[in-house]
């Protein structure tokens, strides 16, 4: 309780002077996308960064969701400082370490909320539309978002609703064309057995079934396996999902000719998988708390070396593996890593691994509270841009530890005293953080700019093994952007059908794997595939095929 206490009252001193109601005093008044005023001695100028400097300073308060306050603040600082001297721009990132969904409930019923909400759901956006709590966007992006038209292109019309009117904008929109997910090894494992090559899940699973037998415990006689995995309560379905790609499937889907959505519980490919899953534990091969685990408890197994392989996304073993053995093993070596493959099963036309979304990972909507929108606009306009993308997400430039140097003619350069940081894994994230990197996005995308760059510091100097990884697996990696942008509507049956059938899934796929036998898996499978169609399964599919198609031919991406 005392808690909440200090929380409500941080809350109260935060909205009455920074959440866009009204001035910080009266000797500093200070202007807000809600309209009050300040003047700057730039004013008229466009400084270095292209950005025209305006009389008044530019206020916008926006909420981002759950993150601690005391983090945020302190990554903001140095950047914050930047925008007001040089800008004459005040963003004010709300968050509290609270659920975000729990907080816009709140928001909504205590009708207070800020300018700006960004990093929303798409299904929680829409419910803000709908409420008449969100603001059209469409004639302020033809005015004020040039920029913005510019850079998104095509992928704007993907944010019009059916009468063509936009609402809402993506935040993490654009397609970067890189892997992510795949089967991985152990490489000095790997070369140890001379390296076979392996192309299916079967040739696969033996070259891990090798690993393990030469690696059975590790330096402290704890088993090793071969493969692990942890319970993923946002995305419950992850690891039938990621590895039906190895057998044609799209997202947990099968796609017909005709553009039809077959769930992998409902194919052929969907048993193949559980039945090949289930080898492993069959045979000790599987870590048996696969299903039950938290991604730390699976990430401290791999920082002490008890996986001789892995099945998902790059990142994961990248920071439980040989960014931890760099710094912790004296013995390192370059080999100590775990490298990316692309297999497929023979039934398969060809792997589908990497599923993308043009479509980002959030929504930002300007709320109904928001006096001066054509402000905000004019901000996203600046931050969608080549110079906005390099400020708001390198951070600060000039100093010993920017990844960048900007002079005041506005050319730009590599501080190549830090970027070689990225190149031989040293980078040092604490201090990028420290200078903004990745501080204030609303609006942001992840595309390739004009000159080669893009928002990602670390993308813009990929390791060899992060080009290998993303040459071995080029093929794997397609736009699935009209699956990703559906959204189930709430209150409908099929919302509530889908949500069955997802926990009938998750927990029979697990109890299928840990069968003890082949035939119990298969059992098992079933059974979950008649629990599944009677929760309402065929209802899903039949939802997300008309959802699916209206969006190709929307798109025109039939």
């Amino acid at each position: 309780m005392k808690r909440l206490g200090i929380m409500l009252l941080s809350l109260v001193l935060l909205l009455t002077t920074v959440a866009g109601c009204g001035s910080e005093g009266k000797d500093s008044e200070v202007s807000t996308a809600t309209g009050s005023q300040s003047k700057s001695s730039a004013a008229g100028k466009v400084n270095e960064y292209g950005w025209e400097v305006p009389e008044k300073t530019l206020e916008i308060s926006y909420y981002v969701g759950q993150d601690n306050p005391d983090t945020v603040a302190k990554n903001s600082k140095l950047i914050s400082d930047l925008l007001l001297e040089k800008f004459n721009v005040k963003l004010n990132k709300i968050v509290y370490d609270t659920d975000m969904i729990e907080k816009l409930n709140l928001m909504l019923a205590s009708n207070d909320y800020p300018d700006v909400i960004s990093n929303m759901k798409v299904d929680e956006a829409l419910k803000w539309v709908d409420l008449g709590k969100a603001q059209e966007l469409t004639p302020l992006i033809d005015e004020y978002g040039p920029e913005i038209k510019k850079q998104m292109g095509d992928y704007l019309k993907r944010y019009e609703d059916d009468d063509g009117k936009i609402f809402n904008l993506p935040v993490g929109w654009g397609l970067l064309p890189i892997a992510d997910a795949a089967a991985q090894v152990r490489l000095d494992w790997y070369k140890e057995i001379g390296s076979p090559e392996f192309k299916t899940p079967d040739e696969y699973y033996e070259v891990l079934k090798k690993l393990v037998e030469k690696h059975p415990v590790n330096a402290a006689g704890e088993k090793v396996y071969a493969l692990g995995a942890w319970k993923d309560d946002v995305y419950p379905t992850m690891i039938p999902e990621q590895l039906g790609g190895i057998w044609g499937l799209k997202r947990g889907y099968k796609e017909d000719a005709d553009h039809n959505l077959t769930h992998w519980v409902n194919t052929d490919e969907g048993l193949e998988l559980t039945k090949w899953y289930n080898r492993f534990a069959r045979e000790g091969l599987l870590d048996p708390d696969t299903f039950t685990q938290k991604r730390d408890d699976w990430g401290a197994k791999c920082s002490n070396e008890r996986y001789a392989g892995h099945f998902a996304t790059w990142w994961v073993t990248k920071d439980f593996g040989n960014m931890t053995w760099l710094k912790t093993k004296k013995d390192y070596n370059d080999d100590m890593r775990y490298p990316h493959y692309d297999i497929k099963a023979p039934i398969a036309e060809k792997s589908y691994l990497n599923p993308k979304s043009t479509m980002g990972w959030g929504r930002t909507i300007i709320t109904d509270k928001c006096k001066n929108p054509k402000d905000v606009m004019k901000w996203w306009n600046f931050e969608v841009s080549d110079m906005g993308t390099k400020l708001l997400s390198w951070g600060i430039p000039n100093t010993e530890t920017s990844v960048w140097n900007l002079t005041e003619s506005g050319e730009w350069s590599w501080n190549q005293n830090m970027t070689k940081t990225l190149e031989d894994s040293t980078f040092d994230q604490a201090k990028f953080d420290l200078n903004g990197g990745v501080s204030y996005w609303m609006v942001m995308g992840q595309q390739l700019h004009e000159d080669g760059t893009q928002a990602w510091i670390d993308q813009n100097f990929p390791s060899k093994w992060f080009k290998l990884k993303d040459e071995n697996l080029k093929d794997t990696v397609f736009d699935f952007s009209a699956f990703f942008a559906i959204s189930l509507p709430a209150d409908e049956p099929v919302t509530v059908e889908n949500q069955q059938v997802r926990d009938i899934v998750t927990t029979g796929f697990a109890n299928a794997v840990m069968s003890k036998t082949e035939s119990e898996c298969v059992a098992k499978f079933m059974e979950m595939r008649e629990k599944a169609s009677k929760a309402g399964l065929k209802e899903v599919e039949d939802f997300y095929s008309q959802q699916y198609k209206k969006n190709l031919v929307k798109w025109n991406m039939e």
